[in-house]
């Protein structure tokens, strides 16, 4: 008898597992179903007149673990590149160094900003400090006043759409690392004396970062598995130990499958379920969970280096983008001479006046705000829009409540699981998913057990995650 697994998702959480499991597993059936027309997701590349361009500015951290380096360098070899970290910030109407280094934070900040984190990190060592209900009050708690209102506070709300005080303290958690003065500072002075070993630099394909899904979905095929591309899954009858399960795409087909990996949105899954959950699951889920959405502007300038910055960020309102990238000083590409790509990332809610704005008023807008800061106007020889949803997952103060519902219900299903990025509504980074994919193949037995135990140990390594910049 046939045992066929079906993955929803062919970004990094689910290709890993793919993947992974016929790695272990040759005699079980894999099949990849993505709706877009390449793999990798958000993580994904591709070329537009010779010039190649990532969805904003992705790295493969140096803290990954030294096992899944090794998986990705045989897949790449030499394709697989060590680079110099470049990047910079906009902060207080100024370029600095990013991350941050001590000569910037003492002689290229405003003395205000400068004197104010001397005294929050003097004030900082006294008790009482509230260990905060929001994310407003978890930062100025345990970064102070001044790096949180000048800085994280803006930077927030651009991303998130919120409010500080209407975010969770489980943002702050997940997504800042340094989460007083002190570890901020140790940070900065681990990265100039070199102890911190991987603040300097990153890895990058020399194609694209999309290049480490591209080969893995190669080796997923060369291995038996079956990835197909632009399909859509408009309805999920989950399996049992005692029936195959359906998976049907927009095209009316009907997979049959005795395993379902789902890395789709977790809110989305719980609406293509048949039979239909509960009222209070599908309001949990759809009313409940909410994702911050990205518009991504790409431009084709005249020039062959536009900067030598990898990267900028723009944590400000005064800005609609909160980074840009140049992905060719990501790699060490010199072609083509005479032009290079940008792509700026505009956080946004899907049917807000970003996002419907047409793509001229993208660009006007982009340009508009671009003359705002120290960098010099492109020479703009092409530019087009591609808009992305569930980007980020926003964490208001009602999330957990609502997707503890969501998770809880899921439980009930023995053959299908949840994971990844969207699939456990977390921000973590990529090579946390591709380690998450890695995880949930290794839970799985070949006569497609599920190891529950072996899965929540691993669910508590995922909590402990925290997003690296």
């Amino acid at each position: 008898m046939k045992r066929r697994v079906t993955v929803l998702g062919a970004g990094p959480a689910g290709l890993w597992a793919a993947l992974s499991l016929l790695e272990k597993h040759s005699e079980i059936e894999v099949t990849v179903l993505e709706k877009e027309s390449s793999p990798g997701g958000i993580t994904g590349s591709f070329r537009y007149r010779d010039l190649v361009f990532d969805y904003g500015s992705h790295r493969l951290h140096p803290a990954t673990s030294s096992s899944l380096m090794g998986r990705i360098s045989s897949l790449l070899g030499d394709d697989l590149l060590k680079r110099p970290r470049n990047g910079r910030i906009w902060l207080e109407e100024r370029f600095i160094s990013f991350p941050l280094k001590p000569v910037d934070l003492v002689f290229h900040l405003p003395f205000s900003f400068s004197f104010g984190v001397v005294l929050d990190s003097l004030t900082s060592v006294f008790p009482g400090r509230s260990q905060g209900i929001s994310f407003e009050d978890t930062l100025r708690s345990g970064l102070g006043k001044t790096i949180s209102e000048r800085f994280y506070f803006p930077y927030a709300e651009k991303l998130w759409g919120l409010s500080p005080a209407e975010l969770s303290p489980v943002q702050a958690k997940k997504r800042i690392a340094s989460s007083s003065i002190g570890k901020m500072i140790k940070k900065i002075l681990s990265s100039v004396s070199g102890s911190s070993g991987s603040s300097g630099y990153f890895y990058y394909p020399a194609n694209g970062f999309g290049q480490i899904a591209s080969k893995a979905a190669d080796a997923v095929a060369d291995l038996g598995g079956k990835i197909v591309l632009d399909t859509e899954v408009v309805s999920v009858i989950p399996p049992s130990e005692k029936h195959h399960g359906t998976v049907v795409t927009a095209g009316g087909e009907e997979i049959e499958t005795n395993f379902i990996f789902s890395t789709i949105p977790v809110d989305d899954l719980a609406g293509l379920l048949d039979p239909t959950p509960p009222s209070c699951v599908v309001e949990a889920a759809a009313g409940g969970l909410s994702y911050r959405s990205m518009v991504f502007c790409f431009v084709e300038v005249h020039k062959s280096q536009y900067t030598p910055y990898d990267a900028h960020y723009f944590p400000g309102l005064d800005t609609c983008f909160s980074r840009l990238s140049e992905p060719r000083n990501y790699s060490t590409a010199d072609e083509p001479q005479g032009r290079t790509g940008l792509c700026f990332e505009i956080p946004c809610s899907e049917g807000d006046d970003v996002w419907s704005l047409d793509d001229d008023g993208i660009m006007k807008l982009v340009l508009d705000d671009l003359a705002k800061t120290d960098l010099p106007e492109p020479e703009v020889s092409s530019f087009f829009v591609k808009r992305k949803k569930n980007i980020y997952p926003v964490y208001d103060h009602a999330f957990s409540r609502n997707l503890s519902k969501v998770e809880e219900f899921l439980k009930g299903y023995s053959r299908m699981v949840s994971y990844g990025r969207q699939g456990m509504f977390v921000h973590d980074n990529t090579h946390h998913t591709m380690e998450m994919g890695i995880a949930a193949a290794d839970c799985l037995t070949a006569d497609l057990h599920w190891d529950t135990k072996k899965w929540a140990d691993y669910r508590e390594l995922f909590n402990s995650h925290v997003v690296v910049d």
